[in-house]
């Protein structure tokens, strides 16, 4: 699972991107005399099509937050006009490049642009060509200095223009044995491809692929078949990211499950990071999964998990890789996001569990049965996400427990995703190139 807030440390991961693109705005207009530079570090960064509350965006787009652009993408960003305010702000938009040593940013500004007034909101559209996933960061000023407006109920939407279908790669690293229901990683395949055909209704999945990771045609010596994997501590990327992007044509661009024998972190089978928008290979094109969960902190102590945890899992994971938050938050969300406004994922058909947030239950330490579904944003180790038996009554009856993207389960079967969260997996899929 993961977190959709994006803070400093997680953005400074990004790589550099090609200098060379080419933009259009919807709106006809031109560059001003004055720049005006972001300055708050762009310490907060926004996804398209999130319409979870973000203060923290709303508090930050005038100074700085960083947008994730696509190619061949549309956009549209929008906040409520401020009546206190009669001057109209001039949206300006730099390109983010790191430093040679990446522990900076520095921008390029290729944009300014003036809004449409639309039903009491600003409305910035435009088009954006690149040749890559990049960062662009945002600045918002009146006669070359800040807007003094307030910019509430901030919206980034995104439109692509690619296909709406994808295919999977299980990718087998290292030694496994078969699941506590006795599967090997061909049947796991085979299920793993059912369920997404039976969940994610609003795209298509064409195919699965399996392939194993000392076969790999320039990898392989680095990925025994005899020996377990351990996520964590057999590499330093925990994510084997060098593993996405399948060199095979027909592979390349499928959205890449690493399966490896287990994850070092305690009680945790699944990580993934939000809103990875890439099919490509490479950082952020991987959800990674286990076949055994460390228990207690416990290296020796592990427990073999069934096809069904380990399907339901990557269901879960693979929601965050598209851009799906909890349906409820946990402590752990709002302390990545650094901002209390963000208890729930804005969509009017998720409802959210407000005694989960009142008792603090997702702090309990496990008794036993956990559901072993823990996000993580690149770069980043959270703590763990847990539930104690004796509060199974009241997660059981929280009315969003059903959801795949609920932070935690009981044992009973999931119901799958509402129709807004289908009909963001699908937006943000036709995002990402492929």
């Amino acid at each position: 699972m993961s977190f959709l807030s994006y803070i400093k440390k997680w953005s400074l991961l990004f790589l550099p991107v090609s200098l060379f693109f080419a933009c259009s705005d919807e709106i006809s207009t031109a560059d001003d005399e004055y720049t005006v530079f972001p300055d708050n570090d762009y310490f907060f960064s926004y996804a398209p099509n999130d319409y979870a509350a973000n203060d923290s965006i709303s508090a930050n787009l005038t100074h700085g937050v960083k947008l994730m652009v696509h190619p061949k993408a549309s956009y549209e960003l929008s906040f409520k006009k401020d009546p206190s305010v009669s001057e109209v702000p001039e949206l300006q938009l730099f390109h983010l490049y790191l430093n040679e040593d990446s522990t900076a940013y520095y921008g390029k500004k290729i944009r300014s642009l003036h809004p449409v007034e639309n039903n009491g909101r600003y409305v910035y559209n435009f088009d954006c060509e690149e040749k890559d996933i990049a960062e662009w960061a945002t600045s918002l000023s009146v006669d070359g200095e800040f807007y003094k407006g307030r910019t509430d109920s901030v919206r980034w939407i995104g439109r692509g223009s690619f296909s709406d279908h994808f295919s999977l790669n299980l990718i087998v690293v290292g030694e496994h044995t078969l699941t506590s229901d006795d599967v090997g990683a061909e049947e796991l395949a085979r299920k793993t491809l059912l369920a997404f055909r039976r969940y994610y209704t609003s795209v298509t999945v064409d195919t699965i692929y399996i392939r194993y990771a000392n076969e790999h045609p320039t990898l392989g010596d680095k990925y025994p078949a005899d020996e377990p994997w351990l996520a964590g501590r057999s590499s330093e990327d925990m994510f084997l990211y060098e593993l996405g992007g399948w060199p095979e044509n027909g592979v390349r661009e499928a959205l890449d499950i690493v399966y490896v024998y287990r994850i070092e972190r305690d009680m945790t089978i699944g990580y993934a990071s939000l809103f990875s928008g890439n099919l490509g290979g490479g950082r952020f094109s991987t959800v990674l999964v286990g076949n055994h969960v460390m228990v207690n902190g416990d290296p020796k102590n592990e427990r073999l998990l069934s096809s069904g945890e380990i399907v339901e899992t990557i269901l879960h994971e693979t929601g965050h890789f598209f851009g799906l938050r909890h349906t409820t938050s946990t402590m752990n969300d709002f302390a990545v996001s650094r901002d209390a406004s963000i208890i729930e994922d804005g969509l009017e058909d998720t409802p959210v569990c407000m005694e989960l947030l009142q008792r603090k239950l997702m702090k309990q330490p496990v008794v036993e049965s956990p559901r072993f579904q823990l996000p993580v944003m690149p770069g980043n180790v959270y703590e763990r996400i847990y539930w104690a038996s004796s509060d199974a009554m009241i997660i059981a009856s929280c009315p969003d427990a059903s959801n795949f993207m609920f932070p935690a389960s009981l044992d009973e079967p999931f119901e799958g995703f509402s129709e807004q969260q289908l009909d963001i997996i699908r937006r943000n899929l036709m995002l990402f190139p492929h």
